[in-house]
């Protein structure tokens, strides 16, 4: 791996604690551990998203040959691949954990009745991972500093609302968004509804 890679390892794993948890989070648990893993998945879950904002390290590739073409180097198509293969699989298994997570608290809330409640929940959830892939990229606060010191981290983050900030975690949002409507249009219909 490209020697200025090796962050990917641990945003990898970041990013796959929430998709593990995800799987966790079910409504035969008990009321104290449902929201316990509920809280945890939240503050984990920014991590997956996190990783497409990875994809601008993939200038470090000098991709681009002196004729103005994409250089056939196979060390940087596989750095490529490191790059651009936790980015999708976290992508799209995060999706599919938030919707399962929705799914969850849709029926711990007795909110089933409404399926659009379900839909509701995945865009709260994109929300506040947008607003967490910002606090991570540009703050560089982490979900452990909540513990270590919260103090600081919390006035950091009621200090940090600006019209760029609101402006960059729209985006962030409705790329998200636009995932899950892929996501959801490609799932056969027994799969958009899962018991358990």
């Amino acid at each position: 791996m490209h020697g200025a890679f090796h962050f990917l390892l641990l945003n990898s794993i970041l990013a796959y604690i929430p998709i593990e948890l995800s799987f966790w989070l079910t409504t035969r648990r008990s009321p104290l551990l449902f929201w316990l893993i509920a809280v945890i998945w939240l503050l984990f879950y920014p991590n997956a998203p996190y990783l497409m904002t990875d994809l601008f390290h993939l200038s470090l590739l000098k991709p681009y040959g002196i004729n103005g073409l994409l250089r056939f180097d196979l060390p940087m198509w596989r750095d490529f691949a490191y790059l651009v293969g936790p980015m999708m699989v976290a992508t799209i298994v995060g999706t599919w954990g938030v919707d399962r997570v929705a799914q969850q608290l849709t029926l711990r809330l007795h909110l089933t009745k409404l399926p659009a409640n379900r839909v509701l929940i995945c865009a709260a959830l994109f929300l506040f991972s947008s607003i967490g892939v910002y606090v991570g990229r540009f703050m560089r606060l982490h979900s452990i500093y909540l513990l270590i010191t919260p103090q600081y981290i919390i006035k950091q983050l009621l200090e940090m609302w600006s019209p760029k900030m609101l402006a960059f975690v729209l985006m962030m949002w409705l790329l998200q968004l636009l995932i899950y409507a892929a996501w959801r249009f490609t799932m056969p219909a027994t799969d958009n509804h899962p018991t358990d």
